[in-house]
């Protein structure tokens, strides 16, 4: 997109204020975030784990989203999602240990959500079952991504990062 910067951080200003005063403020925002990620996750978690499974990066989408709303809506100036568990964590609404492995995990999400655009040819869901396609993934996410988030098989890394990402999204949410 091109245009006036000013006015296009105005307008996502003003679009984080509306969820403010209509989420943040009234403490609403905890339980219906829960309710849409449940629903997300039981229409689109079997055709899409990756993203809207159980600890899935969804999880990681939701729970910041709450987190911007509990910290007196919080102005997002961008939008990628390291940068926001950056500002969170900055506001004191999220420890070091949780913006780390957060972090680690959307990284690791990314690398493979990109590499099976790569390796498949398409979005996938889920992990491809084609040995060469897993080999090709497995050798892209471990060149897009730090050491310490390849020292295991890919599908044993993934199990564990949407272990923790579940965890996380479950003490945060309450459930």
């Amino acid at each position: 997109m091109s245009g006036n910067v000013e006015r296009a951080t105005d307008f996502l200003h003003e679009l984080q204020e509306v969820d403010w005063r209509r989420y943040g403020q009234s403490g609403r925002s905890r339980k219906q975030l829960a309710q849409m990620r449940a629903r997300l996750e039981k229409e689109q978690g079997v055709r899409n784990p990756l993203k809207a499974g159980p600890g899935g990066y969804y999880d990681i989408d939701f729970a910041l989203m709450y987190l911007r709303l509990k910290g007196a809506g919080i102005f997002y100036k961008v939008l990628n999602t390291p940068a926001r568990i950056d500002v969170i964590e900055k506001m004191g609404h999220l420890d070091r240990e949780d913006a780390d492995f957060l972090r680690d995990a959307a990284t690791f999400y990314r690398a493979v959500d990109h590499g099976l655009r790569v390796s498949t040819g398409q979005a996938g869901g889920s992990l491809p079952k084609s040995q060469s396609q897993l080999e090709l993934l497995t050798e892209l996410v471990r060149r897009w991504t730090p050491p310490h988030l390849t020292d295991k098989p890919l599908d044993v890394k993934l199990g564990q990062i949407r272990h923790g990402t579940r965890e996380f999204f479950n003490r945060l949410f309450g459930q």
